[in-house]
C-alpha cells in the first residue's frame, strides 16, 4: 500500500489500530507510534522535511473491498508550528475523489491549521474538531477527511476506508526550497 522507493511515510493507520490518535498538541508535534505499523511521524518533523525541498503527497486507501485508492498532490507543506502547521496542497491527480481542497466539499481541509484535542486550532465556533472526531487532522468546521483517528476511517468521497498512508516524496533532487 505504500508507494515504493523514495517516500517518506508520515502516516499510516489501519481501521482496527491500538493507537487511540485523541493526543494533545505536544504528542503530535512529536510524533506517535510504531515505526513497522500505524503511527503519525510529528508535525515539527513533517514541517522540517518540507522546508528542505519541494514535495509532493500520495495518500492511499484500502476499503472494506479490499480495492486501494490513491490520492496525490504535486505540492505538499506544512508550514511551522508559529503558524499552526497550516497546510498548503498544490493541484489534485488520484481516484479516490478530491476530498481535501475541493470547493465542492462542505469542510476545506487545504490552507487550514491543525488542531488537536488540547489546542483547538480549527474555524468551528461551536466545537474542539479534534476532540469531537477522535484525532488531530488539519480542519475547517470539521472535517470531510479524518484519517487520523480509530476505528473509521473517513475520505468524504470513498467510503469505507480501512486504511490510510500518507507518503512525502521529493519533486527535485536537486532543487531546494528557498
Amino acid at each position: 500500500m505504500d508507494g515504493g522507493t523514495g517516500w517518506t511515510v508520515i502516516q499510516r493507520n489501519s481501521n482496527n489500530t491500538e493507537l487511540t490518535w485523541s493526543e494533545a498538541w505536544t504528542t503530535y508535534k512529536y510524533g506517535f507510534g510504531d515505526l513497522e505499523g500505524d503511527r503519525w511521524l510529528g508535525n515539527k518533523f513533517i514541517n522540517l522535511i518540507t522546508k528542505q525541498k519541494w514535495y509532493k503527497v500520495q495518500i492511499n486507501l484500502l476499503d472494506a473491498q479490499g480495492r486501494q485508492k490513491h490520492v496525490e498532490y504535486d505540492s505538499f507543506v506544512m508550514r511551522d508550528e508559529e503558524d499552526f502547521y497550516q497546510l498548503k496542497l498544490g493541484m489534485y491527480e488520484g481516484n479516490a475523489g478530491e476530498s481535501l481542497s475541493s470547493s465542492r466539499t462542505r469542510n476545506m481541509h487545504e490552507n487550514m491549521r491543525f488542531p488537536a484535542k488540547d489546542t483547538d486550532n480549527d474555524r468551528s465556533s461551536l466545537e474542539n474538531c479534534a476532540d469531537v472526531s477522535g484525532g488531530g487532522w488539519w480542519s475547517d468546521s470539521c472535517y470531510d477527511v479524518q484519517l487520523n483517528r480509530r476505528g473509521a476511517l473517513h475520505w468524504q468521497t470513498s467510503c469505507d476506508s480501512r486504511k490510510s498512508s500518507m507518503l512525502l516524496k521529493p519533486i527535485h533532487m536537486y532543487c531546494s526550497r528557498v
